[in-house]
C-alpha cells in the first residue's frame, strides 16, 4: 500500500490501471470482431435479439414482468452495443441474415 502523498506511486498506479483497461479494451474489440466473423454466432445472436425483443417495448401493466423484459433487453443491448462500437458493418449483416434465414410464417396448409 503507497503512502496517500507519495504522488509518483498514486500516479503510477493510475498508468498500470489505463494500460490494463485499455489491454481489456483492446482484446474486447479483436474477440467481439473474431466472434462476429463467425455465421453461427451471427446467427445465436440474431436469435438472441428476437428473442428478447430488442427492438420492441418493454412495457407492461405489471411491474414485474416489466423490470423482467428490460433485464433481459438490457443484456441484448449490451451485445449489439459491443457490435456497434466494434464492427458496425456487423449489424446490418446480423439482421439481413436473420430476416433472410427466418421460417415461413404462412397460415396456408402445405402438402
Amino acid at each position: 500500500m503507497t503512502h496517500p502523498a507519495d504522488r509518483d506511486a498514486i500516479e503510477a498506479d493510475a498508468r498500470k490501471r489505463a494500460e490494463e483497461e485499455k489491454w481489456l479494451r483492446e482484446q474486447l474489440k479483436a474477440d467481439t470482431q473474431q466472434v462476429m466473423n463467425l455465421p453461427a454466432m451471427r446467427r445465436i445472436l440474431w436469435l438472441f435479439m428476437l428473442d428478447s425483443n430488442v427492438d420492441g417495448s418493454a412495457f407492461g401493466t405489471n411491474a414485474m414482468a416489466q423490470s423482467h423484459a428490460i433485464g433481459r433487453q438490457d443484456g441484448a443491448r449490451w451485445w449489439l452495443n459491443l457490435v456497434r462500437e466494434y464492427c458496425p458493418e456487423k449489424e446490418a449483416q446480423i439482421r439481413r441474415e436473420g430476416l433472410a434465414n427466418r421460417p415461413p410464417t404462412t397460415t396456408e396448409e402445405t402438402e
